[in-house]
């Protein structure tokens, strides 16, 4: 009697051992799959959106906003918004997986001397036909040091709107508006809003 107690005991004592080691492996592996899930969601935060630039360059960056002829970023961790020229990127990959195909091929980038061939006119019927390629804005401000005036200013906006209009290939400028600034006590400027054309 006392030896069937005894091997009853023992069987007992030993299987409650086997389904102990069943158990524990199976809480390791729930802990290992819930770390998984925790490295999946850090990865999911850190990604960003991507430039990639025609001389092969990749920058991991949080894309602003894209106007006129500028890309505005941030770097990955930073509020400062940085800017570059979007003719020097080819596309952009979005975090969302949306591709943005900017440029297919290198534009080809005039020296900004030559800024002396761009022609600015007022008159909409000169630029009939031709080919838009973007929306310039040029802006000149006086010193406190001196009487500037605005005629003076103009011209100083109008030489910015040729060198802008310059940079993105374009040929003519159509000025469609102008700001100009005059108050007492304050700085004076001129602003110039044109439109860029190219002849193809």
């Amino acid at each position: 009697m006392k030896r069937t107690l005894l091997i009853v005991l023992t069987i007992l004592f030993f299987g409650s051992l086997v389904q102990g080691q069943v158990i524990y492996p199976d809480e390791q592996d729930t802990t290992s799959v819930s770390q998984k899930e925790e490295k999946k969601e850090e990865k999911k935060q850190t990604i960003t959106d991507i430039i990639y630039q025609h001389d092969g360059t990749k920058m991991n960056v949080n894309v602003k906003k894209i106007y006129l002829n500028d890309i505005y970023y941030s770097l990955p961790g930073e509020t400062k918004v940085n800017k570059m020229d979007q003719r020097l990127v080819h596309k952009i990959e979005y975090k969302t997986g949306k591709i943005e195909v900017l440029n297919e091929t290198p534009p080809d980038m005039r020296e900004v001397g030559d800024y002396r061939k761009v022609k600015v006119t007022k008159d909409p019927d000169e630029v009939e036909g031709l080919v838009e390629v973007a929306r310039l804005e040029a802006k000149a401000e006086g010193s406190d040091r001196g009487y500037t005036t605005p005629k003076s200013l103009e011209r100083t906006a109008t030489i910015i709107l040729r060198r802008k209009a310059a940079l993105v290939n374009a040929s003519i400028v159509l000025i469609t508006d102008k700001s100009v600034y005059v108050a007492f006590g304050e700085i004076p400027s001129v602003t110039l809003y044109g439109t860029a054309y190219s002849y193809r």
